[in-house]
This record gives C-alpha cells, sequence and structure tokens, in this order.
C-alpha cells in the first residue's frame, strides 16, 4: 500500500521490515524532534535508523519527514495555521511582508482590527504575551569593535559600543533600564529601504522608576527599514528578518561604561479586572480619526477624533488577538481574510513553503477555533473593522469568517494545485456545528482526527460518529486517531499489558471506522504533543508518563506492526440474524446499513450488536458492537457512558461468535480457534477467521 523510499539505504536486520497493513492504510502526524533512542527497549540504534524506519511505514504524513526526498516519496501533508501569524514575527510573515512591501500591500492587510475599544475575557495569560505586554524589541545587537552580536540583556556597554534594536512595530517612545540614559540615532535610509548611516537626535528623558523614558518624534516612528547597513546585514539569526521583515530600528550608544539592563517600549495592551475576571483591553482603531491618512494618529488628531471610542495610535494595537484558552507559550493575531489581493499574496506563501519542502498539501490546524466565544468572550466592544458590523465572539462573525477562510483555501488550491487540503477537526460534527459554513465542508477534503478514538469510549458517543461516514460518503480521506488518553496505561503506567491492550483496543476501534483507501490509522498516547522523539517512564510521577519504559521511538512504541500485519480483509456485511446499531443525530436515526441519515449521505457502516443490554432503548446501557471484516472480525465493549472507571471492574462476559476466529495478539500471534470469546469492559478485540491451520 506505500512506494517505498528509494535509496534510503538498508537498516539493521531487526529494523527491515517492509510495511505490511493489509486491511488499512496508516499515517505519522507531526514526525520530528527524533531523539538518539534506547537500543535495550527497541530495534534501533541510530537516529537515522528511526527516520528511515518511518519513513517506510507509512502512506501518508500529516506534518513533515524533514527531508525533501522522503516527503516527495509519499503524501506529506504539512502543518499550516492560516487564520494566524504570530505576535512576533517568525519567518512566514517575513515572507509575506517582503512581498507585500513590493507589492504595495500595507502590511497592516494582513490582521483583522477591533474599530472600538475592546475588553476581552483572558482565562489564561500566555508567557507569549509577555513579548507585547512587556514592550519587548524583536532582536537587539551588541557592536563591539564593529563585531556584531545578539544583545543578551544584562550587557555592560563600553564607549564605543553601540546596541542596534529593531522593533516588529513602530514606537513613540523608550525604555531604557540603565544608569545612564543613551544617545539616540535614527535611521537615514537610501532608496533600496537600507540604512545608510544614523543621525543623532536630541531626546529629552525622564527617569521613572522603570528607567530612563524618551518620546519619540513622529517622523521616526513612522520609518521602517531593511536591516541593512552599508551592506552589513544587521541580523544574527531572526528568520523574520532573514525571510525581508522590515524592522523599526534604532542605534543605542553611551558617553561612559554603562551596564544596561533592558531596552522597551510603552506597551499598549493593559491587563485589568472585570467581573472578578481577568480582562485585556485593546484600543480600536477607526481610519476616520486619521485625517491625514498617515497612519499614526497624532495630538492633533487625538483631540478631534471621530470616533471617541478608537483610542489606538497606530492601527497595529488593535488588531485582533484570540484570548480564549490560549496555547501555552503562544500569542497569536487573528489573519484578515477579506482582501483578495492579499489572499492571493498569503496563499503564495504555502506554494513556496510546499514546494521546497516536498511537501503534497497541508491540513490547517484548531479548525474549532475561529472568531467565536471560545475565543473571544467579550465584556465591551468587539466591532471588527475588516467585517462590519460583525462583532468578535458571536456566531454571525464565526459564521462570516468561515466563509472567508473557505475562499482562502480555494486560493490556495488553485495556485499549488493540491489534492490535500486538511483539517484538524478532531471531535467536531461538522452537520451540527453552527459556526462551519457549507463552503468549508466542500473545499476541504481531508481530515484530521485527532484523540478521536480512545479506550473508555462509550457508545453513545459512537453511536453519534455517523458523522465519520458522512465525510466518507462525499468521498474524503481521514486520518482517525486512536489515543490511550482514559485507558489503563493511565491508570497502571508502569504496567507493558496495560499499555499494549489499550493500543490494541484503539486498533479495534479504529477498524470499527475503516473505510479502505479512505482512512488512515494513527495511534498515539494521551497527550496532545506530537513526535518522533523517546518515550519517557517517570516514577516520581508515573502518571505524566508516556510509555512503560523510558528511551524508545515513540511513533514506534505505539504502532502495532505485528498487529497490523495479520491480514482481516476488508469490511464487509454483518452475518445474518444480528440486529443492526442505529446511529443517532439530532433530527434522525438510521441503521448501520443505511445509505442516508435523514437528509444526509453516509457510507454505511454495517456495524451489528453482538450482544447488548436490552433491546428497547437506541442506546443500551452496555453492549458489544462488532464489524464483520471478509476475513476477520472486530468487538468492543462498552458502557453506554464513556470514561466510568468502575466499567475497567466489571467481569468480563463470554459470548457467542458467529464462527470460528482466533484472537490477534499484541505479538501478531493467534490465539487457538474458538466460536467463542471473553471480553472485559472497554476492551477491543481483533479476531481472525479461521482458516483451519492452527498456529
Amino acid at each position: 500500500m506505500k512506494k517505498l523510499i528509494l535509496g534510503i539505504g538498508l537498516l539493521v536486520a531487526s529494523c527491515v521490515v517492509a510495511k505490511s497493513t493489509p486491511s488499512t492504510l496508516t499515517a505519522w502526524v507531526l514526525t520530528g524532534s527524533w531523539q538518539h533512542p534506547d537500543s535495550q527497549h527497541s530495534p534501533f540504534t541510530t537516529i537515522d535508523s528511526v527516520r528511515k524506519w518511518e519513513a517506510t511505514q507509512t502512506d501518508m504524513v500529516f506534518g513533515s519527514l524533514q527531508d525533501l526526498t522522503a516527503n516527495k516519496n509519499t503524501v506529506a501533508i504539512g502543518y499550516m495555521y492560516a487564520h494566524k501569524f504570530d505576535c512576533r514575527p517568525d519567518e512566514q510573515l517575513g515572507w509575506i511582508a517582503d512581498r507585500a512591501y513590493q507589492q504595495d500591500i500595507p502590511l497592516e492587510t494582513a490582521f483583522l482590527h477591533y474599530q472600538q475599544d475592546t475588553i476581552v475575557a483572558l482565562p489564561d495569560l500566555s508567557s507569549g504575551l509577555h513579548y507585547l505586554l512587556q514592550g519587548e524589541p524583536l532582536l537587539s545587537l551588541y557592536v563591539h569593535q564593529q563585531n556584531y552580536a545578539t544583545a543578551r540583556l544584562p550587557l555592560q556597554i563600553q564607549v564605543n559600543d553601540q546596541l542596534i534594536t529593531h522593533f516588529a512595530y513602530p514606537i513613540t517612545s523608550l525604555l531604557v533600564t540603565a544608569s545612564k540614559p543613551p544617545r539616540i540615532s535614527i535611521p537615514i535610509l537610501d532608496e533600496d529601504s537600507a540604512i545608510k548611516e544614523w543621525r543623532e537626535i536630541t531626546i529629552q528623558w525622564q527617569q521613572t522608576d522603570q528607567g530612563w523614558l524618551a518620546q519619540l518624534s513622529r517622523p521616526f516612528s513612522l520609518l521602517n527599514n531593511r536591516p541593512v547597513y552599508r551592506g552589513r546585514s544587521l541580523n544574527t539569526g531572526d528568520k523574520s528578518l532573514q525571510a525581508g521583515f522590515r524592522p523599526w530600528s534604532l542605534q543605542l550608544t553611551w558617553s561612559e561604561p554603562t551596564q544596561v539592563e533592558r531596552i522597551a517600549t510603552e506597551p499598549w495592551l493593559e491587563l485589568d479586572s472585570y467581573d472578578d475576571q481577568t480582562v485585556m483591553v485593546f484600543p480600536g482603531w477607526d481610519p476616520a480619526n486619521d485625517r491625514d491618512s498617515d497612519g499614526y494618529i497624532d495630538s492633533k488628531e487625538w483631540q478631534q477624533r471621530a470616533n471617541k471610542k478608537a483610542s489606538a495610535r497606530f492601527p497595529h494595537q488593535a488588531r485582533l488577538i484570540p484570548t480564549g484558552k490560549m496555547w501555552s507559550g503562544s500569542c497569536w493575531y487573528r489573519t484578515n481574510f477579506s482582501d483578495a489581493k492579499f489572499n492571493q499574496l498569503h496563499a503564495s506563501w504555502y506554494q513556496f513553503d510546499w514546494q521546497r519542502q516536498g511537501l503534497s498539501g497541508a491540513y490547517n490546524d484548531d479548525m474549532a477555533k475561529l472568531l467565536g466565544k471560545n475565543q473571544f468572550t467579550l465584556f465591551q466592544g468587539g466591532l471588527i473593522r475588516e467585517m462590519v458590523p460583525l462583532i468578535a465572539g458571536e456566531l454571525d462573525a464565526e459564521q462570516k469568517y468561515g466563509q472567508q477562510l473557505a475562499q482562502f483555501f480555494t486560493e490556495i488550491k488553485h495556485q499549488t494545485k493540491t489534492q490535500y487540503l486538511a483539517a484538524n477537526i478532531s471531535e467536531l460534527n461538522l452537520w451540527q456545528y453552527q459556526a462551519w459554513p457549507q463552503e468549508l465542508k466542500q473545499v476541504v477534503n481531508v481530515w484530521l482526527r485527532e484523540h478521536y478514538l480512545y479506550p473508555a469510549i462509550g457508545l453513545a458517543q459512537l453511536q453519534h460518529y455517523w458523522e465519520h461516514f458522512a465525510l466518507m460518503a462525499q468521498g474524503d480521506i481521514s486520518l482517525v486517531m486512536s489515543s490511550t488518553k482514559t485507558g489503563l496505561s493511565q491508570q497502571y503506567p508502569s504496567q507493558q499489558q496495560a499499555w499494549q491492550q489499550d493500543i490494541t483496543t484503539g486498533l479495534a476501534l479504529y477498524y470499527l471506522f475503516n473505510v479502505p483507501q479512505q482512512t488512515y490509522y494513527h495511534s498515539w498516547n494521551q497527550t496532545f504533543v506530537y513526535g518522533s522523539g523517546n518515550t519517557k517512564f517517570n516514577p516520581q510521577n508515573p502518571v505524566s508518563s508516556t510509555w512503560y519504559q523510558s528511551g524508545v521511538p515513540k511513533n514506534w512504541a505505539y504502532y502495532p506492526q505485528h498487529m497490523l500485519a495479520v491480514d482481516i480483509g476488508e469490511p464487509t456485511l454483518p452475518p445474518d440474524g444480528y440486529r443492526l446499531v442505529k446511529w443517532v443525530s439530532e433530527k434522525a436515526k438510521a441503521n448501520s446499513q443505511d445509505t442516508q441519515l435523514g437528509t444526509i449521505p453516509i457510507y454505511p457502516s454495517h456495524w451489528f450488536w453482538l450482544k447488548r443490554d436490552g433491546w428497547w432503548d437506541d442506546i443500551p446501557k452496555e453492549g458489544v458492537i462488532a464489524r464483520q471484516y471478509s476475513k476477520g472480525l472486530v468487538l468492543y465493549r462498552a458502557s453506554r457512558e464513556a470514561k466510568q472507571s468502575s466499567f475497567y471492574q466489571v467481569e468480563p462476559i463470554n459470548i457467542e461468535l458467529p464462527e470460528l476466529y482466533q484472537r490477534v495478539n499484541f505479538d501478531g500471534t493467534l490465539s487457538p480457534a474458538s466460536q467463542q470469546i471473553s471480553i472485559k469492559g472497554y476492551e477491543g478485540i481483533v479476531l481472525k477467521r479461521y482458516d483451519g491451520t492452527e498456529p
């Protein structure tokens, strides 16, 4: 099922196993961050051997193998997050900014802005916000005897030394924490916007409890430059500057040796308390207040503002930042998709990035976090300048934003000609999620179902998972992830058998959802941190462990390659005489053999009840769901409710099978043939139809 990568060489004998997954396709998620393996616990001795094994054991990668040739020899779907830009510019924003300058597109076109002063709930203060809240520069350089180095403050500055500081936005104030204030020089630019000389300006310094504070003149605040001085790069490795981002730069010098502790500008964002909640206060930007259209509200314009509810001096101060449930260490701006010219430029970044990496497409993350209330809980304001009259956090704004995002995805597909535009929707039911417009369902054709299945999933949840088969009826592709969260491995993290049972159950659950040539299997641990690094067992805090041993490559640990090698065929019709499982939705019901749920086409799953507690309710108190394969059978026993730790302790039950089967063990061996099986609570089992030969 997988084109083997050419030219990768031979691995050690224990690793040279051609990919053999006759009954499904498989995929990795975000490979990378390889570590030297512990050869006592795995067949690998080097990082390279792990990488080569991963490259040969997958049909698709959500992410990248981080090798151009390897990516081209598989289907590598890279990572993207189109609806955000990082607050601290990165390579992507630098690349886009450089081309925006060339095409005379204002960089602020990239972002959504509040048009009025806005107060938003901040349930978690991410450390990534410190960059803005503390007014940090993008990069500072220490120049000593014409040698350039990153300035890592605090720093002792000598008389002939300079500090060159780059800000990612225009500033009107400078705060320097030092024993003495510096002299400030601003850049004088050549015709190519590089710095041809530094010109000292006169500054009035005010001493504050934080240091020396200076108010800068308006002309400087509107000048940005290429970080080049007389042909020499003023950069020590910042990727945004390397890619073409143009900062606002200053040169600082001192007339005597000085200890410099900090360089910053006054922040415009404020933290406050509102109804006993921490909130963030954003100033709004209204172009009507900028009478001379120079991108800055000066003192005179400030006094004569047409919109008194908008107090931002610069447009960048009003950029939307999603503050609900922020990722650790993150700070993001919401992307503007309402400008067609910028959308074309933005999409060209993905064309460039995919080509250089050998990617076939990409998957967009966090597709349930757009402009809704889960990201923007407002106490005041919220009017979005680019989407007037819509308000951040309200359903109509989120739906409109989803339509704009769909149009942007269409532009990406047009430019890249990709067949693989994916979205991470986890457990989201797109037919019951109002924020997702029809346009998004139509433009995306590959789905990442992150942590979709887990060992203690309940019958009620499974019988509402018809939406997976609705996506399959559209002909789409789906990576169905099975994780160990809520499993026995979290109760008994030091026990090998607990981990193996969770993975076995996860594979059985996946086989319930498998659609040949459309679904891809991925097995993972209980966390949302992906990669190719090694497992960890923590004796001091076992529940934080990601395996019962340390030093094992994660993808190898969670990948039941011996079970996958057993051919159970393809899903088939259920045997005669068994009751079909019912799908349950908000508006309709259907049997698992049906091709329609109300007005929604669905792919028939052919699930049936091997055993259930009572026959009246659509969703029983407990039961065993089964799915027949042409050469096997898969089972899962659960209660109606999910994550009931007590259900792990219920007595095993013996159930009759439709014919003779052999249990597929974790090591790929087959148990003796039987027409009866014992199954525990929240347990999944994979069976091979008996072919007349005992193991």
